[in-house]
């Protein structure tokens, strides 16, 4: 609570504006944590913009204040959110629905005022000028959901409410559910001094807001005497004058949910989880993508008559989430042998722009070998898009000026074959040991293995954020090493010379007198 205190006086500020067309992303850096306000109605594509504004941010409580939205635009919201370990805020007398309540699920620790308003209702889309309840569009909220860890209950009461309704939250309704939110209630003197607009000056209403009843407000301190059988309340709505859920805007085609990406980590241990659920998916569940997910998945299709390959489309992603179809039974064993899964790959179509796909094993092996010859992949290709082969592409970016991420586009293909590609003995990723010693030892102890996203030193293993990225004075960055059992601040620089590796960085408040010096392993 003493962190979110400084929330308070953005959040009376943003009370007395009015509220926009579109989502308005703003980031307030205060004294003990940055705050990110969200208003406004998310569109398509805010989720890019929210993405690029908290793409550096250590910490942060994500504020709402909307009447909803982009059905992806909220999922996406909230990936990021929950992804980055951000808290989410719904403050006294905001109202945060449908997408936006999504989004606000996200959060590691969900804030709410007494009085804030929490809706949900079911996903929608136009026919006819008729709000419709979608079966793509619930599919893919409960596949979100549930990588949220939220119970089958939780995940029921958020989808139930007609299109036209609205389920309002309650802290007992929450609790009920499994979900743990936090009471947000500032202290009374930090209101009055914060407070400085003119009282005649008041908030425009939001003309999207009359959609719920006002006075629904279930966010509020539970009394003390008898709780009435019900804790929640389905708001009756008046027809939509535009949509807000499942469009971008009222003169565009409604926007169908999207097929989960499965060079996507995130989106392919949500399915490893739930093939998993079914009995199909065996061993870790790491997000790639490879030979035990394949037949994972086919064999889910053999079993409920949807084909025998391992072809990923908006069919078997409806199928792969509704508990009708038949689960493996429990003598089901993985059969992982070479003739059974001859044939099976089905190629993914390269992203627009691209010609290659990462999660085609022909595709991921040229890559795998193009960052080779850049010296980023430091292993014999295999064509696996496991984690060596993402951790090489994101050190590729970095190093050329791309997003610190594994993502395979247009972008990024036309910067890898190109002649001007950055190669890693530019940089100081790689394998690097003190004069005298081995390389390849993991038990030596002056021996860095460096990447944009950790160092591993001797047996010191730092994570570091936001990347390691080149300044004027060699390659800099922060983190946090962990010796001993024992996290350690550490302001990371490297700098190269003449081949060499010289290590300047603080570890704690103590700076070498004499920085170490290290060869580069090939």
């Amino acid at each position: 609570m003493k962190k979110l205190r400084g929330v308070v006086g953005i959040s009376l500020l943003l009370a007395a504006c009015p509220s926009s067309k579109g989502a308005e992303i703003k980031v307030f850096p205060e004294k003990d944590i940055t705050i990110v306000s969200v208003e406004g109605e998310l569109n398509l594509r805010d989720e890019d913009a929210f993405t690029d504004k908290v793409l550096r941010l250590k910490d942060a409580v994500v504020m709402f204040d909307s009447i909803g939205g982009n059905l992806i635009a909220g999922i996406e919201i909230g990936k990021a959110i929950r992804l980055k370990g951000f808290s989410t805020l719904v403050p006294d007398d905001a109202l945060c629905a449908s997408a936006c309540a999504l989004a606000w699920l996200g959060g590691k620790t969900k804030w709410a005022g007494p009085e804030a308003r929490i809706a949900f209702h079911a996903a929608w889309k136009l026919e006819n000028g008729r709000k419709v309840e979608t079966g793509p569009g619930n599919a893919l909220v409960g596949a979100y959901l549930q990588s949220l860890g939220l119970s089958q209950d939780a995940i029921v009461f958020f989808t139930s409410a007609p299109p036209d309704g609205a389920e309002m939250l309650s802290f007992r309704k929450a609790e009920a559910l499994g979900l743990h939110v936090k009471k947000f209630e500032p202290s009374p003197d930090t209101q009055v001094a914060t407070r400085q607009e003119p009282p005649q000056a008041p908030a425009i209403r939001d003309p999207d807001a009359s959609y719920y009843d006002p006075n629904a407000r279930t966010l509020y301190p539970e009394p003390g005497g008898p709780v009435p059988p019900t804790e929640t309340k389905t708001v009756a709505l008046p027809p939509a004058q535009r949509p807000a859920y499942a469009v971008r805007r009222p003169e565009e085609p409604v926007l169908e949910p999207q097929v989960l990406d499965l060079a996507n980590l995130e989106a392919a241990a949500q399915v490893q989880r739930r093939l998993q659920e079914r009995g199909f998916f065996q061993g870790l569940i790491d997000g790639v993508w490879g030979q035990r997910s394949r037949v994972a998945l086919r064999d889910f299709k053999t079993r409920n008559g949807l084909g025998s390959d391992d072809r990923w489309d908006m069919k078997t992603q409806l199928a792969v989430f509704d508990d009708r179809y038949t689960a493996a039974p429990s003598t089901y064993v993985a059969n992982l042998t070479d003739a059974n899964v001859a044939g099976l790959y089905v190629p993914f179509a390269a992203r627009e722009g691209a010609s290659l796909h990462p999660l085609n094993p022909g595709d991921a092996l040229a890559i795998q070998q193009r960052l080779a010859q850049l010296s980023y992949y430091r292993k014999v290709g295999d064509g696996v898009w496991g984690m060596a082969s993402r951790s090489a592409l994101t050190d590729f970016k970095v190093a050329n000026g791309l997003p610190a991420n594994d993502t395979w586009d247009r972008t990024v293909e036309e910067a890898i074959k190109g002649v001007s590609a950055i190669p890693a003995t530019d940089t100081p990723f790689g394998e690097w040991v003190q004069q005298g010693t081995t390389c390849g030892d993991p038990n030596n102890q002056r021996r860095l293995v460096i990447s944009s996203k950790d160092v591993i030193a001797g047996d010191s293993t730092c994570q570091v954020d936001p990347p390691l990225q080149r300044s004027r004075d060699g390659w800099r960055t922060d983190g946090t090493c962990l010796r001993a059992g024992t996290a350690v601040a550490v302001r990371v620089h490297f700098q190269l010379v003449d081949g060499r590796l010289v290590d300047r960085s603080i570890v704690g408040s103590v700076a070498t007198e004499k920085p170490p010096v290290f060869r580069r392993c090939m």
